[in-house]
């Protein structure tokens, strides 16, 4: 995976063979949470996985240990450790962090008039994601999306904000993800994919006609995409696996 399903890892050189291979396995482990070929709930065998990478558990340990930092992994003493159910409240205070901080940043370019030498780039790339979308290729679709937004953040130098949107955020990205499968289905107009390309092409079109209210408007309602695909799901509402871990009621 790349994109928004990528964290930048710490570059200085690891110390030993057992330290570049629990960054390995790290990193491997990471980007399986990330695209949900592990699922929120299941069990981690440090035994297995050390048969899978022919190591000991010492690197194994290390990369469950880091994985456990961020939030991608729950360890409970005499249980074992196991995939991090998707906490509702991080991808909220994430989602949220988005639309303060992206919009404010869009909405800068725009008054900066930096938007429009772009607006037949950013055409192309609308123009490519359909392209994605119609051949069903989500994986590329969801890097595709990321770099739209990336964009925004280097036009004017602010790419640093990025670092604080929270989009790294295990819980979030998963949450997408689990929003990109729901609903296939024009019918039902539940598909985040399609939400993603149509607003996205609004977003430019707003950008075009110089309207800065209805850009911003665009802006708020495609970060609040997930409260209207994910949240409003069966499979939310439902959760018969365990997945979410909901706020508590008051």
């Amino acid at each position: 995976m790349k994109n928004d399903l990528t964290i930048v890892r710490d570059q200085a050189e690891p110390s030993s063979p057992s330290a570049t291979l629990a960054k390995e396995i790290h990193h491997a482990l990471w980007e399986e949470i990330c695209s949900l070929k592990r699922r929120p709930g299941e069990k981690l065998s440090e035994a297995k996985l050390a048969r899978e990478y022919s190591c000991s558990r010492i690197p194994v340990r290390e990369a469950v240990k880091q994985l456990a930092a961020e939030g991608a992994l729950e360890v409970f003493p005499q249980r074992g450790s196991f995939i991090s159910r998707i906490d509702v409240s991080e991808v909220e205070q994430t989602r949220y962090l988005r639309e303060v901080l992206e919009t404010r940043v869009v909405l800068d370019d725009f008054d900066k008039g930096l938007l429009d030498p772009f607006v037949t780039y950013l055409r192309a790339m609308v123009d490519q994601q359909q392209a994605l979308l119609e051949c069903g290729d989500h994986e590329k679709l969801t890097d595709m999306d990321t770099e739209f937004h990336n964009l925004f953040y280097m036009i004017d130098g602010k790419s640093f904000v990025m670092e604080h949107t929270g989009r790294a955020n295990i819980h979030y990205i998963r949450a997408r993800r689990f929003a990109l499968q729901i609903e296939r289905s024009e019918e039902k107009k539940e598909d985040d994919s399609i939400n993603i390309v149509s607003q996205h092409r609004r977003i430019v079109e707003a950008v075009t006609r110089k309207d800065r209210a209805a850009l911003e408007q665009e802006l708020l309602l495609h970060f609040r995409n997930i409260n209207a695909t994910l949240f409003s799901s069966e499979i939310y509402r439902t959760d018969q696996n365990g997945i979410f871990r909901k706020k508590e009621p008051q």
